[in-house]
């Protein structure tokens, strides 16, 4: 394989053809069981995700829709925005259209139904479990002003309520953040996969310049860690509740 073929595999820019990523696990010195599943993964990834008929998708998200696609829990801290998963029409038309570089009308639509695709995965049958953090500033910060916080802080408390759905908020009078580098989101797979091994914890994080993928395992052990200490330190679920109730009397 060419060195820079192999360089596109390994930052994930491109994907691998199942051969190869099953001749690759053979010269590291993988097992057949290994190999095969390999050949299984490779060919699973080229399966062609219900986001890819959207063209504003960008390549550096593409990965974080198939790992949310198939995750059974997430665990997130958000500082500023709400979650898209919790996210009305509105309030997601409205974040898009603020993007910078600025998007087209296509792409703000597209963005938004990709939106609101997503949450489909927090009902019906296996619905995704989400232990979320949120700061204060995400309830207080008005995208819209009123007419758009009071439904999207309604649909919130409807989002709180679901049995598989736990949400915090970390109050302003909770001090110091022990995190000082933005929201993230900890996505946790099957113990064993229909493929006969296990997967680890996946870090996402956006910035600027599109997104990172944080997989070896001190790094998730210190995410999980910082999330339990902003989980511990935060409102009870009860207070959260109380907190946006108290929010929402405020738009009206």
């Amino acid at each position: 394989m060419h060195a820079g073929t192999l360089s596109r595999v390994e930052s994930a820019s491109t994907r691998i053809q199942p051969g190869t990523a099953q001749l690759l696990m053979r010269f590291y010195g993988a097992s057949d069981e290994e190999c095969e599943a390999a050949f299984q993964l490779a060919h699973l990834a080229r399966r062609k995700g219900w986001w890819r008929s959207y063209k504003s998708v960008p390549k550096w998200f593409e990965p974080y829709l198939g790992l949310e696609a198939d995750a059974v829990f997430l665990r997130g801290y958000q500082d500023q925005l709400l979650p898209e998963l919790f996210q009305t029409e509105e309030y997601a038309h409205l974040v898009a259209q603020a993007s910078i570089p600025a998007l087209s009308e296509v792409e703000v639509r597209e963005r938004v139904e990709i939106c609101l695709k997503r949450q489909e995965r927090l009902t019906g049958l296996n619905p995704l479990r989400l232990d979320v953090v949120m700061s204060e500033s995400a309830l207080r910060l008005e995208v819209g002003g009123a007419t758009t916080m009071k439904p999207q802080l309604s649909s919130l408390l409807e989002r709180c309520d679901l049995p598989n759905v736990t949400c915090r908020i970390f109050p302003y009078s909770a001090g110091a953040f022990p995190h000082q580098s933005g929201s993230f989101t900890s996505l946790s797979f099957e113990e064993k996969s229909q493929l006969g091994f296990s997967f680890g914890e996946v870090v996402y994080q956006g910035h600027e310049a599109g997104a990172s993928y944080l997989e070896d395992e001190d790094t998730t052990t210190r995410f999980r860690a910082i999330f339990e200490n902003l989980r511990d330190r935060a409102l009870s679920e009860d207070g959260s509740r109380a907190l946006i109730e108290r929010v929402l009397t405020e738009y009206s």
